[in-house]
């Protein structure tokens, strides 16, 4: 989703990233994961003998996993990015408004909408699961394309080329990437507020939690950093394929080839659900984590995560290669 930076300069916005409730970098976001990874440690211990032997930090943050290749390029391309492109792409947040607007203007001819007189509540509580499934569509469906198409999967090979998580592999996301996302979640969401504007009349208020949509606010508080880590926390049964867990999003950075392509959602794994791209985590499978088993080892440093993907378009529109190369299972 679209993050907020606060500060004139990069380094100010850097800071303020993780004190700002309304950005994912949040640190009780941070400290809420740890949380949850603390019970999921406590419950698998409970059933594994011998787990415990190792430590509590040394199950959180593995040095194998913390001081890999993978890892220390991600934690340079986060500074970089967040340096960098953090002021610009954050002003693209500013779709949401431009198109809310945009389409409202189109609808107002039509007059007010009959559930204009609704209960706020209602009208509120309409709005807030309205512009978190419509950005989060918006989200998948930039996600679908991202990997449909040759030439945005090379922008997208570079979140998939981690070859370890860890919560910081969340910002390894090249720039063309988090445009494409923020601008496909942007339109969508800025479409439900303008239809919550035409049916309920005022602005399309929402529930919120910290200036965030309250949806959103908890899927960031009920371990959205584990997404990006080794912590198996799944979602199964019906939950599974309304919500996305933990596990679902490990599951899409699998290098094995019955796992490309699986589980594109952010929040709601409903989307998966409709277009036959989710892939259960109701039993856990071994699996590691990268592009296709061959690539991963050039990307990383900083400066091959930012061109290298300009160089494969190069390559692919000079000569098309196939869209995943090595099959890995």
């Amino acid at each position: 989703m679209i993050e907020v930076f606060s500060g004139s300069n990069p380094a100010t916005a850097f800071v303020r990233m993780f004190i700002e409730p309304s950005n994912r970098w949040f640190l009780l976001y941070a400290l809420s994961s740890f949380t949850a990874a603390l019970a999921v440690f406590i419950y698998q211990a409970s059933r594994t003998p011998g787990m415990t032997k190792g430590g509590l930090l040394n199950y959180i943050f593995p040095k194998e996993t913390y001081r890999h290749r993978s890892a220390i390029a991600d934690y340079w391309f986060f500074v970089a990015n967040k340096l960098v492109f953090a002021i610009g792409l954050g002003a693209l947040g500013g779709a949401t408004y431009l198109v809310e607007r945009s389409t409202f203007a189109l609808l107002e001819p039509f007059g007010p909408a009959a559930a204009g007189n609704a209960p706020v509540w209602l009208a509120m509580s309409v709005n807030t699961l309205a512009w978190a499934l419509a950005a989060d569509f918006g989200l998948w469906l930039a996600h679908y394309f991202l990997h449909k198409s040759p030439i945005l999967w090379e922008f997208h090979k570079v979140h998939h080329s981690a070859e370890v998580l860890t919560p910081i592999t969340a910002g390894r996301v090249h720039p063309v990437d988090d445009a494409l996302s923020i601008l496909f979640s942007a339109f969508f969401g800025g479409i439900a507020l303008a239809l919550g504007r035409f049916a309920f009349g005022g602005e399309a208020l929402m529930f919120t939690l910290f200036n965030l949509n309250f949806l959103l606010a908890l899927f960031y508080i009920f371990g959205f950093h584990l997404r990006h880590s080794h912590v198996w926390l799944p979602y199964t049964g019906i939950w599974g394929k309304i919500f996305v867990s933990p596990a679902h999003h490990q599951v899409h950075h699998s290098v094995a080839q019955r796992h490309w392509d699986k589980n594109l959602g952010f929040m709601f794994a409903i989307w998966d659900w409709l277009f036959g791209t989710l892939y259960p985590v109701d039993k856990r499978e071994e699996f590691s984590f990268g592009v296709n088993g061959a690539e991963e080892a050039e990307y990383h440093s900083v400066l091959a995560l930012y061109l290298l993907p300009f160089r494969k378009v190069w390559r692919r529109l000079a000569r098309p290669a196939p869209t995943r190369g090595l099959k890995v299972d």
